[in-house]
């Protein structure tokens, strides 16, 4: 899943804007990846504990579904589009 996500993030970035983008965009997803996987295993370990609900289950696999969970809504809302009328103008 998080290949897919990679490529696409890096394909739009690059047709969007340019290489560098791209390739900072993939660093900050892996960036955020990893801070949310941290930040889900500690929730989870603080609420379920090491074992988890079952051995299926367990910790690592309850903080993995709510990396993905917290995951998807954040690109959803970084991936959104404006709306036509929300553009914001600078006048000089």
């Amino acid at each position: 899943m998080h290949i897919i996500a990679g490529v696409y993030l890096f394909v739009k970035r690059y047709c969007e804007e340019t290489l560098g983008e791209a390739f900072l965009s993939i660093g900050f997803a892996a960036i955020i990846f990893t801070a949310g996987w941290t930040f889900s295993s500690f929730m989870i370990r603080l609420i379920f504990g090491a074992k988890g609900i079952s051995e299926i289950l367990n910790g690592d696999s309850l903080s993995l579904m709510l990396l993905t969970v917290m995951e998807a809504i954040f690109y959803r809302v970084w991936f959104r589009k404006p709306s036509p009328g929300s553009e914001q103008t600078v006048d000089a």
